[in-house]
């Protein structure tokens, strides 16, 4: 009986009542949950939604424009994107951003809500500028948010907190423009010391590089002839000064560039190449020799064995071999793009 019942309820013949082997589950409060995360006043009404959306011509979008640029799509239209830059004193602002920043709990796993009730937050926007219907329209491309910290005695360290482009803008270059954008306007502020990031992700990293590089090439201390003779002060003082761009940045943006500079099928340019790279790349394996040399002085012997496990030299090499080549395949597809944007 159960094998028929079973049968039964699998090719699609339908019972009023379900027999008492099968357990029902009673469905999940999707709603529920989405009001955990939306703020109040949206709608689940298809005609009240579509009556909302009439309101959409009376929108503008908030605070300063900063830069304003074109782009190309498949169907050979020329579409322009335009960012501004915004703060909690707009009129307005603070609701619309509620809203906007739920994005990132459908896009961004680890994402969290902002408090963002203190004036040292920047935001910037990023709108897609529209016409339909005689109209001017606005479409919300994705947007940064970046925290000014306080630097003795009488400097800021903008920081990136959060970084979003929504999907179906992804690819067409507008996470670059974005931070382009971000990074002129805080290069006009002299009270700037430098901007930085909080826990960037591997793609973000990336972004930057690209973007800190094609600022960079054009300063003389990133001269083509002057790459050869290794990273310098001049070049540290120069990103710093001209772009807020601190030590440790500007000695990536070096080695990009070296990299474009250098003839790498010459034998002796590659290697005196690879050696500056892995130079860089060794510092925390010198860390671990340090660390070794005082554990011989206080560890029994049986911690020192475990220890050097840990440490072994061949493992140390075959890391290091393994971190220059990445870098290397990082810094290539900069200079691929670098060049597809000429």
């Amino acid at each position: 009986a159960l094998a028929s019942q079973s049968a039964s309820y699998g090719s699609g013949v339908y019972s009023e009542h379900p027999p008492r082997w099968l357990k029902i589950s009673p469905p999940d409060d999707v709603e529920g949950k989405i009001r955990e995360i939306i703020p109040a006043g949206f709608t689940s009404n298809t005609d009240d939604f579509i009556s909302l959306l009439e309101k959409e011509a009376n929108f503008k979008p908030f605070g300063t424009m900063l830069h304003s640029y074109t782009v190309h799509n498949e169907e050979a239209e020329e579409l322009t994107y335009q960012i501004h830059k915004a703060d909690i004193r707009c009129p307005g602002f603070l609701e619309y951003h509620k809203r906007l920043q739920t994005f990132l709990m459908w896009f961004i796993e680890t994402a969290s809500f902002l408090d963002v009730d203190d004036d040292r937050w920047d935001f910037f926007l990023v709108f897609e500028k529209y016409n339909k219907d005689g109209e001017t329209l606005y479409a919300a491309v994705g947007y940064m948010t970046v925290y000014n910290y306080y630097v003795y005695p009488d400097k800021t360290r903008p920081r990136v907190s959060q970084m979003l482009i929504l999907p179906p803008f992804q690819g067409e270059g507008h996470g670059a423009q974005l931070l382009e954008a971000v990074h002129r306007f805080y290069c006009g502020l002299p009270k700037v010391q430098d901007i930085t990031a909080e826990d960037p992700s591997e793609n973000y990293v990336k972004l930057r590089d690209y973007v800190l590089t094609k600022l960079c090439q054009n300063l003389p201390s990133f001269d083509a002839d002057k790459l050869h003779l290794g990273f310098s002060a001049d070049m540290i003082k120069e990103a710093q000064e001209k772009l807020k761009i601190n030590k440790k940045h500007a000695r990536r943006v070096y080695e990009i560039l070296r990299l474009r500079a250098t003839d790498m099928s010459d034998e002796e340019k590659a290697k005196a190449y690879r050696l500056e790279v892995k130079k860089r790349l060794f510092g925390p394996y010198r860390k671990n020799q340090r660390e070794l040399a005082k554990m011989r002085k206080c560890l029994r012997p049986e911690e020192l064995v475990s220890h050097m496990g840990q440490l072994d030299t061949q493992t140390q090499h075959e890391e290091l071999e393994k971190s220059y080549q990445l870098a290397l395949e990082d810094y290539r597809r900069i200079i691929e793009r670098l060049a597809s944007q000429a």
